[in-house]
């Protein structure tokens, strides 16, 4: 295996990193969810907590905040689309992986991002480059199902 450049491997323990915050996640705004009356009422402390971190990331690191005008011609789904995916995906979390395991919540959520990433990166939708999807990427993504499969059984779902 080639060495890997210090940016790339900053990328891949930012990636790591990252993933292991989407395991722990759930489970914070789960004991956050059994204060509370409803799923919904964590996601709005999350989100709006998550709005208040980025505000100070963006004026420490000496960026001005977005201005609506910056997006005056940028298509609606633009707008909505990341925070509605974002909102979307951390309330069905509170409600979901209380319900089936972080294992298994976490399992499922690889699959549907292997399968999502492998069509999006084929497309080149959304802005990612066009790679076509060849054997060693179906492979791979058929593992992950693979896994998703033996952790379910394990866990008797």
């Amino acid at each position: 295996m080639p060495a890997m450049g210090s940016m790339r491997f900053a990328f891949v323990l930012v990636a790591l990193v990252a993933g292991a915050v989407v395991a722990i996640q759930p489970g914070i705004n789960g004991q956050l969810r059994s204060r509370l009356d409803h799923p919904i009422q964590a996601s709005v402390i999350s989100f709006t907590v998550g709005l208040g971190v980025l505000v100070l990331a963006c004026l420490g690191l000496g960026q001005r905040l977005p201005r609506p005008s910056m997006l005056a011609d940028a298509p609606w789904w633009l707008w909505l689309g990341g925070g509605t995916v974002g909102a979307f995906f951390v309330t069905s979390s509170l409600i979901v992986a209380p319900k089936i395991g972080a294992a298994w919540w976490l399992a499922l959520i690889v699959a549907g991002q292997m399968g999502a990433s492998l069509l999006l990166d084929h497309q080149g939708w959304l802005g990612f480059p066009k790679q076509a999807v060849d054997l060693p990427s179906l492979l791979g993504a058929g593992l992950v199902v693979a896994g998703v499969v033996l952790i379910s059984v394990s866990r008797g779902r």
